[in-house]
Order: structure tokens, then C-alpha cells, then sequence
């Protein structure tokens, strides 16, 4: 049990706001991703095709708003997505640039709203993965400071197993947590890896 409290202890210490490896991350300590904390895309970042700045509410265009909303959420493979821009940029008879780019913008603000979504949650799942951290170093020196009775039927023998019990179930649910986040973490560049496949489709419509 010892070597499994050290390894919660330094995970304790490493999930603490202010330290050097969420500093190394970037300026948001509340960040807990090893991949770099990036808020929010920029067209420049994946887009090569006209700046969707001033182009217009891609909503109004039911066209394009039919397109946004069928491939944008993160359950559509990008495959399928694909298929669907190459269709949409097929039957398009009139104003293909403005669409296209409509598109792209619909896409992008689709992408920055689900991205900001899993970055809240990520970051809500880093605080409770902290305070089950602060949790199990409480109950690790607990433990340390209750030495096992030599009367296992004794009251001080029921505490003890009691202590143990909640030091594993906070252990299990810490480390639960952990295989939750590196999950997590993942989205968001799976999300813009996808975006960029979705921008090239779309440019390749341009010409």
C-alpha cells in the first residue's frame, strides 16, 4: 500500500494550481492536459480559402445551416462529413465562394462551441481529480498514524478497516478519474483534426 500512496502523493503534488508542469502547459493552471491549452480556433489556423470575417450569419443560409448541423456534431465520423461537403459543394449553382466559406465559418463556430465544452469539463474533472488527490494524502496519513490493533475484533481494528476502506475507494475513484482525463484530453485535437479535414473538403470545392 505504501509505493501506491507515494505515486497518489506525487500526482497530488503535480495536480497542484501553480506548479511548474501547469505552468509548463501554459498560463492556466486549472489545465491539467499534457497537450497545450489552445481556447479557441482561428479560421488562419486550418483555412486557406476566403476570411469568413464579414461574409454574413451562416444561419440565415438554410443550405449551409442543413449542412453545419448535420456534420458538425462530434458523434459524425469525418468520413461521412466529408461526403456530405463534397455533395453540398456539387449542388451548389450560384455564389460558391460565399457559401463555401459560410460553411466553413458555420463549422468553425460549431467546433470552438464543442471545444469549449470539453475544456470546461475537462478543467471540472481536473478540481475534483485535485480534491480526491488532497483526499487520499489525508487518509494516507491517517493511516500511517493509526498503527493495526493487535485485537482484530477491538473497536480500534473496526476503525482501522473502516480508514482502509476509504482510502481504496478514494484511491479506485482517483484513478478512475485518471484514465477519464487522458481520454479527455484527446478530444480536442480530435475535434481539430477533424475541422481540418472538413476545411480542406471545402476548399477543394473552391475551384
Amino acid at each position: 500500500m505504501r509505493s501506491a500512496l507515494t505515486v497518489v502523493g506525487v500526482l497530488a503534488a503535480l495536480l497542484s494550481p501553480g506548479t511548474a508542469l501547469a505552468q509548463s502547459r501554459g498560463s492556466d493552471s486549472d489545465w491539467p492536459c499534457q497537450q497545450a491549452l489552445v481556447p479557441t480556433l482561428t479560421a488562419p489556423t486550418v483555412w486557406s480559402g476566403p476570411s469568413p470575417e464579414g461574409i454574413g450569419d451562416w444561419h440565415s443560409e438554410a443550405t449551409v445551416a442543413a449542412l453545419v448541423g448535420r456534420i458538425a456534431p462530434r458523434s459524425v465520423p469525418t468520413p461521412e462529413g466529408e461526403t456530405a461537403i463534397e455533395q453540398f459543394t456539387r449542388g451548389i449553382e450560384g455564389g460558391r465562394k460565399r457559401l463555401i466559406t459560410l460553411a466553413f465559418a458555420g463549422l468553425l463556430d460549431e467546433t470552438n462551441r464543442q471545444r469549449n465544452e470539453v475544456i470546461q469539463r475537462i478543467k471540472a474533472l481536473a478540481e475534483r481529480q485535485r480534491n480526491l488527490a488532497t483526499l487520499v494524502a489525508r487518509l494516507t496519513t491517517e493511516l500511517d498514524q493509526t498503527p493495526e490493533p493487535a485485537d482484530a475484533t477491538s473497536a480500534a481494528a473496526a476503525q482501522r478497516t473502516d480508514l482502509v476502506q476509504r482510502w481504496t475507494y478514494t484511491s479506485r475513484a482517483y484513478n478512475e478519474l485518471q484514465r477519464t482525463m487522458r481520454y479527455a484530453c484527446e478530444v480536442p485535437g480530435q475535434l481539430d483534426a477533424r475541422l481540418g479535414a472538413y476545411a480542406r473538403a471545402l476548399e477543394a470545392g473552391l475551384s
